[in-house]
């Protein structure tokens, strides 16, 4: 029993008669006669009552008529699934992405062009430093991470493409004497409290190791205090632990008792990069890499 032999079925049955069951199916009526006398062999018994006006199902056809529907339209819905799904226009994006990205905005714009161009696809949001995004993209358990880092020029399976680079606001407690300043300079905040991320990984804070590694080496290597999200290092801002180097978007999140001020050093600048693996055999994942970069 093969699909054609449910349609043709199905079209003598709404017909009641062979001859408009074949104009209908484009075919000859010999050959959709000897199609079902096949389907009726093979299910070993009459499908039809044969009259001289009206061919009418037996109590065996009327029975088949229902399952015969359901499979037809089962085979309808699987065809147009793996079409979407071959166009990339369904399945789901694993995103690997720390608080800083969020916050920042860096990422907003691209899932919301891809999700009005494709409405049907799923987007899955997990909070991830920049080695386990690494790590589980490998592993197949992220497809695209949001990272400070680019992909590792010794790891060929990585690549990575930039996304957006952000600048710096020094984040403080809100009775904090440098909140009266209109912008602060590194200079100024050298000596407070720190408060640096910390996602699993070691000296993994951008806006430190950037400071670092142009000079400005205002702090000691290793901080009392630190937070492996975006909201936990502003909770201790809040609570008058320290005060933190945070990209400029962070100051979206209005935590109670946190003042921001802009970090008055023009040439610092942390690049965010859009990690995948170099060769995405997911659809739905490289029409998310593929997004239009001018409608995000």
């Amino acid at each position: 029993m093969e699909l054609r032999h449910l349609r043709y079925f199905i079209a003598v049955a709404e017909e009641g008669a062979f001859s408009r069951a074949a104009r209908r199916l484009h075919v000859v009526q010999p050959t959709l006669s000897m199609q079902i006398r096949d389907l009726e062999t093979e299910l070993g018994g009459p499908l039809f009552d044969r009259g001289a006006r009206r061919t009418s199902l037996t109590p065996a056809g009327q029975a088949l008529l229902i399952e015969a529907r359901q499979v037809l339209a089962q085979a309808e819905r699987a065809r147009t699934a793996t079409r979407l799904a071959l166009r990339g226009e369904t399945g789901s994006v694993r995103i690997g992405v720390a608080g800083a990205a969020v916050f920042g905005g860096l990422l907003t714009g691209r899932i919301r062009a891809f999700c009005a161009a494709r409405p049907l696809a799923r987007i899955e949001l997990r909070e991830a430093g920049p080695q386990r995004q690494r790590a589980a993209i490998l592993a197949g358990e992220l497809d695209v991470g949001y990272s400070a880092l680019p992909a590792p020029p010794d790891e060929p399976r990585l690549t990575s493409i930039s996304a957006s680079s952000a600048s710096f606001l020094v984040a403080l407690p809100a009775g904090h004497a440098l909140a009266e300043c209109e912008t602060l300079t590194a200079e100024q905040i050298a000596g407070e409290e720190l408060i640096e991320y910390s996602l699993g990984e070691s000296r993994d804070d951008p806006a430190l190791n950037l400071m670092r590694n142009t000079g400005l080496n205002l702090w000691p290597m290793s901080a009392r205090y630190r937070a492996d999200s975006t909201l936990s290092v502003l909770a201790l801002v809040a609570a008058g632990a320290g005060i933190a180097v945070v990209p400029a978007g962070v100051a979206r999140a209005a935590v109670p008792d946190v003042a921001y001020r802009p970090l008055a050093e023009p040439d610092l600048a942390v690049e965010f990069h859009l990690l995948h693996r170099a060769e995405e055999p997911d659809p739905v994942v490289a029409a998310f890499l593929n997004t239009d970069a001018e409608s995000c």
